[in-house]
């Protein structure tokens, strides 16, 4: 878990149920917290075979994600995810498999019954995403699509395109007015590597990283090297709010200055040569050292 209590999510692409567990360890092996198990990788879909997989000795449900993105979403497979065998593919292997994530396509949602009971059963432990892979929105519509995922499960996952960095700036307004715990926000492109990081410094429950140099989406970075940039920026964000921050000893002082003005400006005020109770009275005797903690 990052610094800011985001948590990793290693994205993994098996081939074959037999890859599952190798790429799982590997993950958690590199510092993921959750291993994203891209099922639209899957040259064949044996629901079988990947059940069997799931129960292998090492695997633990609670630091699994299952996925199958659907082609128009930027998947890697022929189907949808609502297409009927798909989604009744992804509704057992979730049930079988208690505690994992399930990630949920809110356009697949609306088109298959199948996928709206899942939700139902999955509501804790869903996160209902939206790829817009061809078209930007602006922030009012962006906001409205959050009220609405937002309504059908735990999580939602907003994700842009990034042409320029400025498409950054979408996804980042976002974060922070949906504060934090629920959004994960970012561009995808490797112009979107800013909102990636800012995501996660502004309170996203989840952040997406790859195994490195296996990248499933551009933009992607390996768990250590993402974690060193959240946590450089975090750093260098607090440090300037500190540092805006005026210290005891400058009030004390900024109090004192506005003292002597006062005395200065009013020749009748009732203190005038006999210095006027603040306060800080009895400040002069403070020691410029460490504060010591009330008792």
């Amino acid at each position: 878990m990052l610094s800011t209590g985001t948590r990793l999510v290693a994205s993994v692409a098996p081939r074959a149920a037999a890859e599952i567990a190798g790429l799982y360890s590997e993950a958690l092996s590199l510092g993921a917290d959750i291993v994203e198990l891209r099922l639209d990788a899957m040259g064949r879909l044996d629901g079988a075979a990947i059940s069997e997989a799931l129960r292998s000795p090492g695997i633990s449900c609670d630091r699994l994600l299952l996925t199958y993105r659907s082609p128009e979403e930027g998947g890697l497979g022929p189907l949808p995810l609502h297409d009927p065998a798909v989604a009744a593919l992804v509704g057992d292997l979730w049930r079988g498999c208690s505690g994992s994530l399930v990630d949920l396509e809110v356009e697949a949602l609306s088109r298959s019954e199948r996928l709206r009971e899942l939700a139902r059963e999955a509501v804790n432990h869903s996160v209902i995403s939206k790829h817009y892979n061809n078209s930007t929105p602006t922030i009012d519509a962006a906001k409205r699509d959050y009220a609405r995922m937002s309504s059908a499960g735990h999580y939602v996952k907003m994700v842009f395109r990034a042409s320029s960095p400025l498409d950054n700036l979408l996804p980042i307004a976002l974060q922070r007015a949906s504060g934090r715990g629920r959004l994960i926000a970012f561009c995808s492109g490797h112009a979107g590597l800013l909102s990636r990081v800012m995501s996660a410094v502004l309170g996203a429950p989840l952040a997406y990283v790859s195994l490195p140099g296996r990248p499933l989406a551009e933009g992607q970075m390996g768990p250590a090297e993402f974690a060193a940039l959240v946590d450089g920026v975090s750093s260098a964000l607090a440090m300037g709010r500190a540092e805006q921050r005026p210290s005891p000893l400058k009030l004390i002082s900024m109090d004192r200055e506005e003292d002597r003005r006062g005395d200065k400006n009013d020749k009748h005020h009732p203190f005038q040569g006999r210095g006027r109770p603040t306060p800080w009275a009895g400040a002069e005797g403070l020691q410029t050292g460490p504060c010591q903690s009330a008792q």
